[in-house]
């Protein structure tokens, strides 16, 4: 009986400590737009804004600014499942390592592999979105 309380705790906690990949923004931070089609699928609406094309994909439930014709700012939603912890950044293809600003609502990243700034904010009680600048402020 205790084996089998034993793997269940195990298992689960394997499934919270390493979140499965939504998306990997590494495949798209920086990229044309063309080339995040490629790897997003088709967008579903874009529009001109201020900075650049804003694009609309249902992979991840990403939005994606162009600014000067390269994927700069990211939004990923439809993470509600993800844990609010450091391990979230498994969920966008990134690894996983301590925060430079965290308070209750908020764990950011700044520098991390070649990107400006993640930021993770916190929903009901797991993640709400991630939103992920590559490059301007």
């Amino acid at each position: 009986m205790k084996k089998i309380i034993l793997s269940i705790i195990l298992t689960w906690s394997v499934g919270i400590v390493h979140a499965e990949t939504i998306v990997d923004v590494s495949k798209i931070a920086g990229k044309s737009q063309e080339d995040v089609a490629t790897y997003l699928g088709k967008e579903i609406s874009c529009s001109k804004g201020k900075h650049g094309n804003k694009c609309q994909y249902n992979k991840g439930e990403v939005e994606v600014v162009f600014i000067n014709g390269k994927a700069d700012w990211i939004t990923v939603e439809g993470i509600n499942n993800i844990p609010f912890t450091k391990s979230a950044l498994n969920a966008l293809g990134l690894q996983e390592t301590r925060p430079s600003f965290k308070n209750n609502f908020t764990l950011r990243w700044e520098g991390i592999q070649g990107l400006r700034s993640v930021s993770l904010f916190k929903g009901a009680s797991k993640s709400d979105y991630a939103y992920i600048k590559v490059k301007t402020k």
